[in-house]
């Protein structure tokens, strides 16, 4: 898999529609397609941009993989201790701990978020 910061974010914000375009999937007829999209990708047999534009387009949707970037020479903050993370490290997605709320999950893998 591409290992950058745009596409980490453009990963995070896909995982979070995930559950929205699995919707329209079902609605549409597409939902085959979908997830044999999302098994290569997982498998590293296909590209996530690719994957992405892939799912974008079938959804009638414009791919968005350029998102918020740091000004150069500034380091991103770190994440405060105890909160979830993407549990390969493949996006930037990150969850407060909520005590007593449910375990957050990653809605392209079928994980939960790793804690750290």
């Amino acid at each position: 898999m591409e290992s950058s910061v745009g596409i980490a974010d453009a990963l995070k914000s896909f995982c979070g529609e995930l559950p929205e375009l699995r919707e329209q999937a079902r609605q549409d007829g597409w939902s085959a397609e979908l997830v044999r999209t999302l098994t290569e990708m997982r498998a590293g047999t296909l590209p996530v941009t690719t994957a992405m534009a892939r799912t974008y387009d079938r959804a009638g949707l414009p791919l968005r993989t350029r998102r918020y970037a740091p000004v150069p020479g500034q380091d991103p903050a770190a994440p405060p201790a105890g909160a979830y993370t993407c549990p390969g490290g493949r996006c930037s997605r990150v969850e407060p701990r909520e005590p007593g709320g449910p375990l957050p999950e990653c809605a392209l893998f079928d994980e939960p978020l790793a804690f750290g």
